[in-house]
């Protein structure tokens, strides 16, 4: 398993820390509701997984998938994930609620993620 792949499992691990911690034990910040900082830290959570999916993938030892399929592997996956997290924070007891916005800004950052990791590939392969 190549270390990007160990990477986005550890970022997936801390996404469900993060989504799924009773809302009684987050902390509350005032000021971060009034700038929506949340809907950033969605799109960056997912956008950070999306790239180390997508670097992960292609890095596989014997990898046969051409680079955009890794890209959309990599973006879908992100977004079902974003999606289960979502799902799962309408558990009872929680103190928590799935977002159809939270989902949406999940959606937006692994697609950011994707073309970020497309962006980068292209870059290297113009300067070889």
């Amino acid at each position: 398993m190549t270390l990007f792949l160990r990477l986005a499992i550890a970022w997936a691990l801390l996404i469900a820390f993060l989504c799924l911690t009773p809302g009684k034990a987050l902390p509350q910040w005032e000021w971060a509701d009034l700038l929506s900082v949340d809907k950033l830290v969605h799109v960056l959570m997912f956008g950070v997984l999306s790239y180390l999916l997508a670097r992960g993938f292609r890095a596989r030892e014997n990898n046969a998938w051409p680079d955009a399929k890794v890209l959309v592997i990599a973006g879908v996956l992100s977004f079902a994930y974003g999606a289960l997290m979502e799902l799962l924070q309408d558990i009872p007891g929680l103190g928590r609620n799935g977002d159809v916005v939270d989902l949406t800004a999940n959606t937006i950052g692994a697609v950011v993620g994707a073309w970020l990791v497309h962006r980068l590939w292209q870059r290297k392969s113009a300067a070889a």
